[in-house]
């Protein structure tokens, strides 16, 4: 018995099947055996290829955030943010979106500028933004929605 691979528009295998006979339609590819394992591959040009899966979002929870920090980088950074000067507003307006985020991902943008901001600003050591930023998630810092 011959087995097929159905494609759907896109060339992605949606199901593979035994068949009685063979089949002549050009969104079935004859295969081997009835492998699940082509299911979700893009079939072109004769080869299946598996789909390339980016690795889940690993967001921390703010207290991990936080938590990053030493106390004494967090003391001077909460007496930064003290005063009416403009570098003083713009700790203060950071510290409200970490405070009003629902987890943070240390690979945003913004994040990434704010941190290695501290650091540019003398209030974290050298080094210490990235430190920061991509030491791996821990378990125990995962957000999880």
């Amino acid at each position: 018995m011959p087995y097929y691979a159905q494609l759907n528009e896109a060339g992605v295998c949606t199901a593979v099947t035994e068949t009685a006979g063979e089949i002549d339609a050009p969104h079935m590819v004859a295969v081997d055996s009835l492998d699940a394992a082509l299911l979700g591959q893009t079939y072109a040009n004769g080869v299946f290829t598996a789909p390339v899966i980016a690795p889940a979002p690993r967001y921390l929870t703010r207290l991990a955030f936080i938590s990053r920090f030493t106390d004494a980088e967090a003391v001077g950074i909460d007496l930064a943010s003290i005063g009416a000067t403009a570098q003083a507003a713009g700790m203060r307006r950071y510290m409200n979106k970490v405070d009003a985020a629902t987890y943070i991902d240390p690979q945003r943008a913004d994040t990434r500028a704010g941190v290695q901001a501290l650091e540019a600003g003398g209030l974290l050591a050298a080094g210490r933004a990235l430190q920061i930023l991509d030491a791996p998630v821990a378990d125990e810092e995962l957000y999880r929605a």
